[in-house]
């Protein structure tokens, strides 16, 4: 007689990338983990019996799939012929590009986590586990099964265990070398300092029609307040009160100022050297306007990853562990 073929059904959580996908999938009795990269596929089986723990720790996670790219380039492509769009359709595009941003950075730091399923060989983490709403549903539907396969543990046994250890268990742990004191991941200048990166590119990408001398004067102040604020962190940095990533933030900010201001003026000398006796303004705005639009757009982008360091540093839970 021929044996009976598995049948498998799918368990939320589904994680889809460029050359790569996580899928989870129970059997009769054990979970399957499924892992694609290209033409390669890898299968592990976890047996409902041999479970000792699954933990959820909630953490950042900025992960980007396909479909949620793909999304993401068809917004923003239009975004480069800006400088021929009315001031008040420019804007619309602007804010709703901010509040996409937002809200995709704000799930990733707030309802994000990490999932790994411990067994008594081995410990492995669940990709296709990266949002906390995925991952409790996962364990409602896998908990009554790893309890019909083990049995129900008395919720209290951890309790039992700490008490039957005494304090003479926790006398006879060897003291440790004293801790390093890890160096903070933002302080107020940090944070002045990302808010003037919102606040310039913000102000700038709204002005960038605009040729008054009040608004340029404006700019270039909100300009060297970020840089001043740059080299605050980085001053802060060399005295061990920052962490390495605010650093870098600092140096891509600085990176980025030099980078355009050289690029802009090229530009704007190469535009008047083909059209030297030119009286339409718009051949010298356009490409000075596009320059600018850049410049906003990947300052909002230091902006937001200024963001994310510092509500990560802020944004701190012990793990959950669920145990059978």
């Amino acid at each position: 007689m021929a044996p009976r073929a598995e049948t498998y059904r799918r368990l939320p959580g589904r994680r889809r990338a460029l050359a790569s996908s996580a899928s989870l999938w129970m059997g009769s009795d054990h979970i399957l983990l499924v892992k694609s990269a290209w033409f390669r596929e890898e299968y592990k089986r976890f047996y409902l019996r041999d479970i000792q723990a699954i933990l959820v720790a909630p953490c950042a996670r900025f992960y980007v799939s396909t479909p949620m790219l793909v999304c993401a380039l068809l917004w923003l492509l239009p975004g480069l012929f800006m400088a021929f769009w009315p001031s008040a359709i420019a804007i619309v595009w602007g804010v709703g590009t901010t509040a996409m941003a937002a809200t995709w950075l704000a799930i990733s730091i707030a309802s994000s986590c990490r999932c790994r399923i411990y067994t008594a060989v081995s410990k492995d983490d669940l990709p296709s586990l990266y949002r906390t709403w995925t991952a409790r549903k996962f364990l409602r539907q896998v908990k009554p099964w790893i309890e019909q396969a083990q049995g129900v543990v008395d919720a209290g046994w951890a309790e039992a265990e700490r008490s039957n250890a005494g304090p003479v268990a926790v006398a006879q742990a060897p003291a440790g070398p004293p801790r390093r004191v890890a160096a903070r991941s933002h302080t107020l200048a940090s944070d002045l300092f990302v808010l003037s990166l919102f606040v310039g590119s913000l102000l700038d990408f709204a002005t960038a029609r605009s040729y008054g001398s009040a608004w340029s004067r404006v700019n270039i102040g909100m300009t060297l307040v970020q840089l001043a604020g740059a080299i605050v962190v980085l001053v802060q940095y060399s005295r061990s009160g920052l962490g390495r990533a605010m650093q870098r933030l600092a140096i891509a900010a600085l990176v980025l100022v030099g980078v355009m201001f050289y690029a802009q003026t090229f530009t704007f000398y190469f535009v008047s050297a083909l059209n030297p006796v030119s009286t339409n303004p718009v051949s010298f705005t356009i490409p000075i306007v596009a320059f600018r639009q850049v410049r906003d757009g990947l300052g909002l982008l230091l902006a937001f990853i200024g963001a994310a360091i510092i509500l990560r540093g802020g944004y701190r839970r012990q793990p959950d562990i669920i145990e059978d």
